[in-house]
């Protein structure tokens, strides 16, 4: 079945750094001492011979340390399964006429510069730091698929609403399902428990986390699971989980590996998908989408004697 293609612009691990092309190890070498791929050379002067032969001054030639953008990024790696948007590319006469002039090509290919204007970088006191941390060619604060609209159509690439399972009848609409589903579940009587039985009636086309994240992934540093919660409950806690669940009439889902993630605390279902006199229904297109509401000690009292 056809999906319907999303745009989100993700910030690449910094820790995958195979490259296209062949490029040798000794392209992955950095030139200032300390450097790893973990460190964010952006808007930072001291690493500007990380990118340049030299440290630039304003009128003189970029005189940049390597030919292609594939190696001068070469933190992020460019791998099937890590980049953002394909480079290197040659483009058809239709695609590269609804490219707008701002936004360069080099030998008429899209490059990593073509998206993200390198030289803001370069700006007195880095101006831009803060409030364009990706430097891009657009107005940041306009939203993130804004940039891909400049060269998309809109209508073509909306990103799917994968919480929107219902259809204007209220029949379960299937593709919803299969955003995160390999097939689509048996809502009556499927559940992420029954797995423990080795019955696994939910099959799932990936991590829980990378699915979530590929739209949600601008959560502030101190939300919980980015902070401490991606581990395997204590006895403790996991004795505080199954009272909650018994008492409180919600289900709380761990990962394959027996870990918190994102649907332990969050219902990604549509109200009226799972039948409401089931626990697993709780929570669904409530605000924040907990399966706890928020009052009397909030969702952390399912896990947590506060």
């Amino acid at each position: 079945m056809k999906k319907t293609a999303c745009i989100s612009l993700f910030l690449l691990s910094a820790s995958s750094i195979t490259l296209a092309n062949n490029d040798s190890q000794q392209d992955l070498l950095f030139i200032n001492p300390g450097v790893t791929t973990e460190t964010n050379i952006h808007f930072n002067e001291r690493y500007c011979t990380e990118c340049h032969l030299q440290i630039p001054s304003r009128g003189d030639g970029a005189q940049l340390r390597y030919k292609s953008y594939n190696q001068t990024c070469r933190c992020h790696g460019y791998t099937p399964d890590t980049y953002t948007h394909p480079v290197d590319i040659q483009l058809s006469a239709e695609k590269k006429a609804t490219i707008p002039a701002e936004f360069p090509l080099k030998n008429d290919k899209i490059t990593c510069d073509t998206c993200h204007n390198m030289e803001l970088q370069c700006e007195p006191k880095f101006k831009f730091k803060n409030y364009n941390q990706a430097f891009l060619r657009t107005d940041p604060s306009l939203g993130r698929t804004f940039l891909c609209y400049q060269c998309h159509k809109e209508e073509q690439y909306k990103m799917l609403d994968p919480h929107k399972q219902l259809d204007a009848s209220g029949a379960i609409n299937p593709e919803s399902c299969l955003y995160c589903h390999e097939t689509k579940p048996d809502e009556q009587h499927a559940t992420l428990e029954s797995r423990k039985d080795g019955e696994d009636t939910v099959h799932l086309v990936g991590d829980l986390e990378v699915l979530c994240l590929r739209c949600h992934n601008n959560k502030a540093g101190n939300h919980p699971l980015n902070k401490n919660h991606r581990v395997k409950p204590s006895a403790k806690v996991s004795s505080r989980m199954e009272w909650s669940e018994r008492n409180l009439w919600i289900v709380l889902p761990l990962n394959d590996e027996g870990k918190i993630t994102c649907i332990t605390c969050h219902n990604p279902h549509e109200r009226g998908v799972i039948p409401t006199e089931k626990a697993a229904s709780a929570g669904a297109s409530d605000k924040g989408r907990l399966r706890k509401a928020w009052g009397g000690g909030s969702i952390c009292v399912v896990c947590h004697n506060m």
